[in-house]
C-alpha cells in the first residue's frame, strides 16, 4: 500500500508538471524514501520474529527435558529426539507404537510387533469413537527368540497418525496391524501420552525452524537496505 502511495505521489507530481519527466535526482529521492520504508518494515519483522522465538525456545527446552537425543555417529548423519518412555531398549518383546523427531525436522512413527507368528504387517488401522484412519508403510522383520517386525511411517503419514492419537486422547484407541495376519491391541495411556508429547515437540520445533528462517531473511534485508541508504 505504501509503495502505491509513493508511486501515486510521483505520478501526480509528474502530471502537474505537464510533459516534464522526473529527474534522476527526483527518482533517487523517491527510491530512498521507499528503501527507508522497507528498512522499517524489515526491522519490525526482525523484532517480531525475535520476540516469538523468545517465547518458543523455553517451551522447546521444557519438552526436550522429557526426551533423549540418540545418534549413532558411525552410521547416522542425523540424530533424533525420542520420548524416554518410548525408547527401544528393553522393549524388544513389546507390541507398541514408537515416534521420534530427527534433528533435521523429520517425523517418524514405527510400529513394533513381536510374536510367535508372522504378520508381515504393512498397514496400521487406528480406530476410536467409531472413527478410523489407515496408514501404510514398509515392514522389516527379523528372528531373535521370536518374530520381530517394524513398520515405518515418515513425515506426513507419521504426523497424521500422531494427530489422530492427540485428537482421541481421552478415548480408547484400537490399533489393528494387518498383513498376512492380523493383530489388535489398545494403546496404553503411557504410550499415548508419549506419542502426544512427540507431536507437541514436532510442532514447536517446526515453528522454531520457520521463525529462524524468517528472522534470518529479515536480517539480510535490513543489512541490504541499510547499505543502500548509506550511499
Amino acid at each position: 500500500m505504501r509503495k502505491i502511495i509513493i508511486l501515486g505521489v510521483i505520478l501526480v507530481a509528474c502530471a502537474s508538471c505537464g510533459p516534464h519527466k522526473p529527474t534522476v535526482a527526483e527518482l533517487r529521492a523517491a527510491k530512498r524514501v521507499q528503501d527507508s520504508i522497507n528498512l522499517a518494515q524489515q526491522e519490525q519483522s526482525l523484532v517480531y520474529t525475535d520476540s516469538l522465538l523468545q517465547l518458543q525456545m523455553p517451551i522447546a527446552d521444557s519438552l526436550l527435558a522429557r526426551f533423549k537425543y540418540v545418534k549413532n555417529e558411525r552410521y547416522e548423519d542425523h540424530g533424533h529426539y525420542i520420548c524416554r518412555d518410548l525408547e527401544s531398549s528393553g522393549l524388544g518383546q513389546r507390541i507398541y507404537l514408537q515416534s521420534y523427531v530427527t534433528d533435521n525436522m523429520k517425523t517418524v512413527v514405527r510400529s513394533f510387533y513381536f510374536g510367535e507368528r508372522k504378520l508381515e504387517h504393512e498397514t496400521i488401522l487406528l480406530s476410536a469413537d467409531e472413527v478410523e484412519n489407515m496408514f501404510s508403510g514398509k515392514c522389516h522383520s527379523y528372528d531373535a527368540e521370536g518374530n520381530h517386525e517394524i513398520m515405518t511411517l515418515n513425515d506426513e503419514d507419521a504426523v497424521n497418525l500422531l494427530k489422530f492419537v492427540a485428537a482421541y486422547a481421552d478415548s480408547k484407541i484400537k490399533v489393528t496391524l494387518s498383513g498376512k495376519g492380523k493383530y489388535t491391541y489398545i494403546i496404553k495411556d503411557k504410550d499415548k501420552a508419549a506419542l502426544i508429547e512427540t507431536l507437541r515437540l514436532q510442532t514447536v520445533m517446526s515453528d522454531i525452524k520457520k521463525l529462524e528462517s524468517q528472522h534470518h531473511q529479515a536480517s539480510l534485508q535490513v543489512e541490504k537496505y541499510k547499505k543502500r541508504l548509506e550511499k
